[in-house]
């Protein structure tokens, strides 16, 4: 972690001057990481509570344990509501994915292979659903092609999610990606 994060937790926790830690300390000391940090802040409270642990603090586990399933499934959730998940052209595809590779990254830097593998299930059940849409008569051309160019990268992501950020700058150069999103250049 950030010694800078780091620093400010324990300053935070001792300024609240309480005994132990439990979900609320956990919580207030998420908010001033995120006030002082911004996006960068966001620490779950596993990791905040680590923290505190080296430093000599209490921990209420059970609380602990609990504050942390729901920040990660809020997190999961987030990705998959429908204002984040609308996958309606290419640049919010790709923002998405990229979101989705950012999550996988985290999780594994958390040593979370429950939540990783939560994640995974989740894509794979979009890929499915993508695929569907790639087949269906009610939607445009250009929808099918792209919910099937999507459903394609996700596959990739499935497969090797290290290789997948290399893997789609080089696919966005194929002639055939060109061909079928960039847009006709006038002459």
């Amino acid at each position: 972690m950030d010694p800078k994060k780091e620093q400010l937790i324990v300053v935070v926790w001792a300024g609240l001057g309480r005994e132990s830690v439990g979900a609320a300390e956990l919580e207030l000391i998420q908010q001033a990481l995120l006030e002082r940090f911004g996006v960068k802040g966001s620490e779950s409270p596993a990791s905040i509570a680590r923290t505190l642990a080296d430093h000599g603090a209490r921990l209420e586990h059970p609380e602990i344990l609990e504050a942390d399933v729901r920040w990660r499934e809020s997190k999961m959730f987030a990705l998959f509501s429908p204002e984040e998940l609308n996958l309606a052209t290419l640049e919010d595809a790709t923002a998405w994915v990229e979101k989705v590779g950012a999550l996988q990254r985290q999780f594994e830097s958390e040593k979370n292979p429950v939540a990783v593998e939560q994640l995974r299930t989740r894509v794979l059940q979009i890929r499915v659903e993508l695929e569907a849409v790639a087949t269906s008569p009610r939607v445009t051309n250009e929808q099918r092609e792209l919910a099937a160019e999507v459903a394609d990268w996700l596959m990739i992501w499935l497969q090797n999610p290290g290789i997948f950020a290399d893997w789609l700058g080089l696919r966005r150069v194929t002639p055939d990606f060109l061909n079928r999103f960039e847009p006709q250049k006038s002459t």
